[in-house]
């Protein structure tokens, strides 16, 4: 699974205000784009950071999923 792309102060990409930490969403750029942003210093790949896109993807729409861990399920989510 690629890494979490995190960006790094803020920017305006594609007429979309992020703010430093934002993660990019899933899809939101070519990855000629990606690459050039990476260059820059604009985005910086977190291979540690997992992806709140991929985690709640029913409520992002993102396609590839995640889950949580036990320890935070069992913190953080409603039983079943």
């Amino acid at each position: 699974m690629r890494p979490t792309l995190v960006l790094i102060n803020h920017h305006e990409i594609a007429g979309r205000q992020f703010h430093h930490g934002d993660e990019l969403p899933p899809g939101f750029l070519s990855q000629d784009a990606i690459n050039k942003l990476l260059d820059l210093g604009w985005l910086r790949e977190m291979p540690d950071r997992r992806s709140l896109f991929r985690l709640f993807h029913r409520f992002s729409g993102c396609s590839k999923k995640q889950s949580l861990e036990k320890s935070e399920a069992e913190s953080y989510a409603l039983p079943p």
